[in-house]
């Protein structure tokens, strides 16, 4: 038997393809960072333009942690007053469109 804990348990992958639904039914300009050979280590998941703004998504799964690369480029942005956001959930990206 499942424990019910078990049963709501939501995948990177699941929330990032939701996350990318979400936008695309909202009619929000956005696309992925594609990681690969040669691209550079902590870039986030996924950009938007909402608002006249770029604003740069990292997704993780609920209690995921962001890597050291991933906390250097969040810091930079907070320099650059460039949005990043960290979601852990479709409410936080719901709670960011609703509060700007």
């Amino acid at each position: 038997m499942v424990a019910s804990r078990d049963v709501f348990r939501v995948s990177e992958t699941d929330l990032k393809r939701v996350i990318k639904d979400y936008l695309a039914v909202k009619h929000i300009y956005n696309f992925p960072i594609m990681q690969g050979l040669g691209s550079q280590p902590g870039l986030p998941d996924r950009i938007m333009h909402f608002k006249g703004q770029v604003h740069y998504l990292e997704i993780k799964k609920p209690k995921g942690k962001l890597s050291a690369h991933q906390l250097k480029f969040q810091e930079q942005c907070k320099e650059d007053k460039i949005p990043y956001h960290v979601l852990y959930s479709i409410e936080d990206l719901q709670n960011i469109m609703e509060g700007e």
